[in-house]
């Protein structure tokens, strides 16, 4: 392997991610490989190192982040983690030229964001690639081999993050991709699957067709159906029984024409596990005659329907099973009591350190202080060790100064674990720490200086303040180096030190000034106090201006959340005509603020959209609402939708009969009996595309509304005869 890389490197073939040719030179010449010679740095390189340098400290620059994509260099890994901060702005920049001329673009800043964010990836660039979402599906439909790969691999990583009304638009598009090679271990199945589709016979159908058009298709068929099917490559050590060995055979031999294909499926006995039956299946489908292969999908989908979880197969579900344990009395994993905890209790005391050890760690992970007590005291006194990092520090709270200095405590563990306590629950133990300090041996010390260390600096020379009035300089040590806050006592001690001659342990005290006040801090509290009582008498009353148009939407965008209501407030009662505000900058800001994390600006938003904007504005506002955390706001935005007969919002609303909360799954019902026959056909599409166990959420509201119709024409009067 060695040799092998090497000589792909001196050829140029592959690159170095780090590093020189001349680091390589010795071991080149240890295999016979004459090294390359070195090159200078083109000029290609140059300016691809100046545009990144450009970009990492001068900001973001459209024109300069597609030069660098657009050159297909090597990136080393010093570059990509310059450049995979910026990952959002990349993703932006793919999709901010769409059309026809766009797509190269596109195509190629998507392939080199994908090349600077390689997994893993971490929650927000995840959450950026989900808000780019229909750019990577446009450029999935032009991406081939690898970046087909990794734009699908995204994508099922990110079909959890995307919305409600997001992924219906992700499955049509991936169900309208043209048959592309499928990848390796990569087909559109699980994608589907992940955006919560149910695939179907088409999408299978579809899958294959690609996976044909792959260098390997018979291996990419196989694949493709283990992965449709739900089926893991069986190990070639795993037995065979004699009959399902003969089964296969036959099988083998059936498939390679239609007419011995139909007389095998005639004869099928049905002997052979359905598993061992659906897994030969998968395996002989690459060998069969193409006119049978149609009849050995179909045969695949009777043992296993692909629009369904995988079934519990009868064979494995009465498999043998292990023998339950016995339970037995002394057992340590049952559920916590008195009886259990007096016995690890005595375990805790015991002579055997291992039995110490065990007791240890199953009481430190209880609650109660009875149980955490005694493990903190036999941790303490050196008894037990607990390695596993289990955090008793809370409990030193329990322990009183006189318990502390027992001569059997163990100082250097007390002080770990008071340096894992918070500031305030370390300020009764500061006075012991500072003691033991001052006499602390040097097997001690180190734990002591990292406990005080862990209290702030400014409480910690506050503490100090009568020792270092004293003179004992010993214990500047413990406030060298840490920036604080200038005081005068401080300032007195640091004058005292340069007058005696000690101006080097003066500079070790970095005093600073406080962040909040400067020297001329009393003049302006003057100033602002005096401006602000003759604010009231400057202005009469009934003269002050009321707030521009635009303030006020500067102010909703960009201000806290009682500052944005009152904005929405004041901007609705401006509103006078029955005419709609149509300014796109006013129904862009609401739509944004319905999606805002607290909940009274999400309807205050809305409140202000129907005062202000047209009906067909104001219900695509309202459709955002149906993603709303608040179940209460949700039924708002359904009785809403519903009751407007509001056709776009149907397949939204459909979608809600399967919510968490019962109250929504019942206003969503309601509502869609109501809006009666409109909503039919998007229930009856989700009832198609429905797993069997969850089909009757949909039919049962059709039956409603088709009772609802019946009654209705039972109720209208027959024709009346005249004279």
């Amino acid at each position: 392997m060695a040799v092998t890389l090497l000589s792909l490197v001196a050829s140029r073939r592959i690159g170095l991610a780090s590093g020189t040719m001349r680091d390589l030179a010795t071991a080149m010449a240890g295999h016979g490989i004459t090294a390359p010679a070195a090159e200078q740095p083109s000029s290609v390189a140059d300016e691809a190192d100046r545009d990144i340098r450009a970009l990492v400290a001068g900001g973001w620059n459209p024109a300069v982040a597609l030069r660098v994509a657009e050159r297909d260099g090597p990136l080393g890994r010093d570059r990509t983690e310059q450049l995979r901060p910026m990952l959002a702005d990349w993703l932006r920049l793919a999709g901010s030229r769409p059309g026809p001329g766009g797509r190269a673009v596109r195509n190629t800043v998507v392939r080199f964001a994908l090349r600077i964010c390689a997994e893993p990836r971490d929650d927000a660039e995840l959450t950026a690639f989900a808000r780019s979402a229909p750019v990577l599906l446009d450029a999935l439909a032009d991406a081939r081999d690898e970046d087909r790969h990794d734009l699908i691999a995204v994508l099922e990583a990110v079909a959890p993050r995307l919305t409600a009304t997001g992924r219906p638009a992700a499955v049509a598009a991936v169900r309208a991709l043209r048959p592309a090679p499928a990848t390796p271990s990569r087909s559109t199945l699980t994608l589907l699957r992940r955006l919560g589709a149910v695939p179907v016979r088409a999408d299978l159908d579809r899958a294959l067709a690609g996976a044909r058009l792959g260098a390997d298709p018979w291996q990419a068929e196989t694949a493709v159906l283990r992965e449709a099917f739900a089926v893991p490559e069986t190990a070639a050590a795993v037995p065979v029984p004699t009959v399902t060995r003969a089964w296969r055979a036959a099988l083998d031999e059936a498939v390679r024409t239609p007419g011995a294909w139909e007389e095998f499926r005639r004869r099928d006995d049905g002997a052979v596990p359905s598993r061992d039956r659906l897994t030969a299946l998968i395996e002989v489908h690459r060998r069969a005659d193409p006119r049978a292969r149609a009849g050995l999908l179909d045969r695949m989908t009777l043992i296993q329907p692909i629009d369904a979880p995988p079934w519990t197969i009868a064979e494995t579900a009465h498999a043998p099973a292990p023998p339950p344990r016995r339970v037995r009395v002394d057992d340590l994993d049952q559920p916590r009591s008195a009886a259990l905890r007096e016995r690890l209790l005595a375990m805790l005391g015991s002579a055997a350190a291992d039995r110490r050890e065990t007791a240890a760690l199953a009481l430190a992970g209880w609650p109660e202080p009875e149980a955490r007590l005694p493990v903190l005291r036999a941790y303490l006194r050196g008894r037990v060790d607990l390695r596993g990092g289990t955090d008793l520090a809370r409990a030193l709270g329990a322990l009183d100064e006189t318990e502390l200095r027992d001569d059997d405590i163990r100082r250097d563990r007390v002080a770990r674990a008071a340096a894992r306590l918070d500031p305030w629950e370390l300020e009764r133990l500061v006075p012991l720490l500072l003691e033991w300090w001052e006499q602390a041996p040097p097997a001690v010390a180190p734990a002591v200086v990292d406990a005080l260390r862990a209290y702030p600096a400014d409480a910690l020379a506050g503490a100090l303040s009568d020792r270092l009035d004293a003179g004992a300089w010993g214990f500047l040590d413990l406030l060298a180096g840490r920036p604080l806050l200038r005081t005068p006592a401080l300032t007195r001690t640091r004058r005292r030190l340069r007058t005696e001659g000690r101006g080097e342990l003066a500079d070790r005290l970095l005093l600073v000034e406080g962040p909040l006040r400067g020297p001329d801090a009393g003049r302006q509290d003057a100033a602002a106090l005096a401006a602000l009582r003759d604010r009231g008498t400057a202005v009469p009353a009934g003269t002050r201006q009321r707030p521009t148009r635009r303030e006020l939407l500067d102010l909703a965008a960009t201000g806290a959340p009682e500052q944005i209501c009152r904005a929405l407030t004041e901007l609705a009662g401006t509103h006078t005509g029955p005419e709609p505000d149509e300014d796109p900058q006013l129904i862009d800001l609401l739509g944004e603020l319905l999606t805002h994390p607290r909940s009274k600006v999400r309807l205050r938003a809305h409140r202000a959209s129907r005062t202000m904007l047209g009906r067909p504005t104001h219900l695509r506002h309202t459709e955002l609402l149906l993603d709303d955390p608040i179940p209460d706001v949700v039924r708002m935005a359904i009785r809403t939708l519903c009751r407007a007969g509001w056709g776009p919002a149907l397949p939204a609303v459909t979608g809600l009969l399967g919510h968490p909360h019962p109250v929504v799954r019942e206003t969503a019902a309601d509502g869609l009996v109501e809006t009666g026959g409109p909503a039919v056909p998007a229930l009856r599409r989700a009832a198609a595309h429905a797993r069997p166990d969850r089909r009757t959420l949909y039919t049962d509201v059709l039956d409603r509304i088709r009772a609802g119709e019946d009654q209705a024409l039972s109720a209208e009067p027959g024709p009346t005869r005249t004279a």
